[in-house]
């Protein structure tokens, strides 16, 4: 399992100190990007492929809050991989405490840049595919 830590920014939360809910689609953003970065190709260059990876769908489980400068991490795993589309599962953790905070899921296809048809980067991307395949989670 992978992992992204960084500290709860201020503009994140709300009047009642937490985060605001809309906000950890974005902190599983962050660290699907560096994700990406880190096992396959940074996001720009692959953008430069005039390859994007939008989202279809997103899952989300509230469990407890995190508030304002407290250190967490999300721990993620790419769980499905086509070379058409792809899932990833999610797990924000407060580190101070080692609580899950949140447990969610967001699938994702590929497309070509301002076409948003859904492709197979198999054959094209030969590279691409054998880096998001390699790192596809193995079944306990």
């Amino acid at each position: 399992m992978w992992e992204y830590r960084r500290r709860v920014r201020y503009y994140e939360t709300d009047r009642m100190g937490v985060v605001h809910h809309s906000n950890y689609l974005r902190l599983l953003e962050d660290a699907r990007m560096d994700w990406i970065r880190d096992h396959v190709m940074n996001y720009c260059d692959m953008e430069k492929l005039d390859v994007i990876i939008p989202a279809v769908s997103a899952n989300e489980q509230f469990i407890d809050f995190l508030r304002y400068d407290d250190e967490f991490s999300v721990r993620m795993d790419l769980v499905e991989f086509t070379g058409v589309r792809m899932v990833f599962e999610y797990e924000i953790i407060n580190v101070a405490e080692d609580k899950v905070c949140f447990r969610g899921s967001s699938m994702h296809f590929f497309a070509r840049n301002g076409d948003y048809k859904p492709i197979s980067i198999k054959r094209k991307f030969p590279e691409m595919f054998e880096k998001f395949k390699a790192n596809l989670k193995k079944e306990d």
